[in-house]
């Protein structure tokens, strides 16, 4: 099954939990909506694990009243469930039941007609900006803040519709990688060091070895140098680990040092937008292209790869179009379309990528059929990308929403 998590942000911008939507890699054998939402589910402790945060996980009716997911109380997951569904006795029960146990519940949809259980009190409902007209969505979040609950809009694609949800008074939102907003100050010297780093790694992205050019590079940027040196500062190294990059380049050699710089860019990113998730998004978009490019015969060089995933997020933490950033960055010709065209294969991969990251199944499937590769390899290679993120980048059990 193909999995895409969606950040759930508070009123601070600040990554609270994670929207969870599955597919079967194959539709053909999908089996209907309760076997599909019953392989969703099977892959929640899991997908907890790797969140390191709450889950909302959609349900269908039929597994809450058969206890589909009763073996799953330890896990922080919210279920969501359509809000409809409550208007089934069986349902509505079994709702009260497992909420009496410990389980969480969401609902799906403004709630018209009856009035909701007295359980479901303070509860999450979620709305939908993309469908709904924005005088009706900003007046439907003040109903439900008046009433106790929490109104969480996904579909929230852009700055306007952010400042409209936020202002209504939603406490949540989740929606596309937002650009950088004009409040937040750009930092020009983090963002040369990261068009330097990003051009010294793509000089080197048909494998060659690094060279002394590489070591005053990476010696000298004070950024590069303050992020690889906290970046290594772990219990594998050693309890003072290096104490310059001179010494790290001594200790681990060039290749090691390069492989590390990857890590080291995706921290750059995330602090010029202001933004660790995008960091963390920015990692595993270079490590997945890095997994999946295997299996593309015409992709270049693994470095060339990895470098691709980063530039894959760069438009989000400068706040310019691709073609804009591309004129800034001297890139071979299968970098430089990853920011432009988007017509060779890592652009290709990229826009598979793209759909994975939001749910976007149909596209998803057919681009990556068009593309060669199958959609359990790209599946499969998403789950590993996303622990390898987590470890890099040493992050821990976060709080939940």
């Amino acid at each position: 099954m193909m999995i895409s998590m969606l950040a759930l942000r508070d009123r601070r911008a600040r990554v609270v939990g994670y929207f969870v939507s599955g597919c079967p890699d194959d539709v053909r054998n999908s089996g209907g909506p309760d076997e599909e939402a019953k392989r969703l589910v099977e892959r929640v402790p899991t997908l907890a694990r790797l969140a390191g945060r709450s889950v909302i996980v959609p349900v269908t009716p039929t597994l809450v009243r058969e206890g589909a997911i009763t073996r799953f109380a330890s896990v922080d997951a919210v279920w969501l469930l359509a809000t409809e569904a409550l208007d089934d006795p069986a349902t509505r029960r079994a709702v009260d039941r497992l909420i009496g146990a410990g389980f969480q519940f969401a609902l799906l949809g403004y709630p018209e007609g009856e009035p909701l259980p007295p359980s479901l009190t303070g509860s999450t409902i979620l709305l939908d900006a993309a469908r709904t007209a924005p005088a009706t969505l900003e007046a439907r979040i003040r109903v439900l803040n008046e009433a106790g609950l929490r109104p969480l809009v996904r579909g929230v694609d852009d700055r306007v519709t952010r400042h409209r949800v936020l202002n209504a008074g939603a406490p949540l939102y989740c929606g596309r990688q937002l650009t950088r907003g004009a409040s937040v100050a750009p930092d020009r010297t983090t963002e040369d060091s990261i068009i330097r780093a990003i051009m010294v790694l793509a000089a080197f992205a048909d494998g060659r070895p690094p060279d002394a050019e590489f070591d005053a590079f990476v010696r000298d940027d004070p950024h590069v140098a303050a992020s690889l040196l906290k970046a290594m500062s772990s219990a594998s190294l050693g309890v003072r680990g290096p104490r310059s990059v001179s010494h790290a380049l001594t200790m681990l050699g060039r290749d090691a040092i390069m492989e590390r710089m990857v890590a080291v860019i995706a921290r750059l990113i995330g602090e010029a937008a202001q933004d660790p998730e995008l960091a963390f998004l920015t990692l595993r978009r270079a490590r997945l292209c890095e997994r999946v490019g295997t299996a593309l015969d015409t992709t270049p060089h693994p470095r060339a790869r990895v470098i691709a995933g980063l530039l894959s997020t760069l438009e989000f933490a400068l706040g310019s179009p691709g073609p804009v950033i591309a004129q800034r960055l001297s890139l071979p010709p299968a970098l430089k379309d990853v920011l432009v065209d988007r017509a060779q294969p890592l652009g290709q991969l990229l826009d598979v990528v793209d759909a994975m990251d939001y749910g976007w199944w149909d596209d998803m499937l057919y681009r990556s059929q068009r593309l060669g590769v199958r959609p359990r390899v790209i599946a499969e290679a998403w789950t590993d990308a996303w622990r390898a993120a987590r470890d890099e980048l040493g992050i821990t059990r976060a709080d939940g929403f």
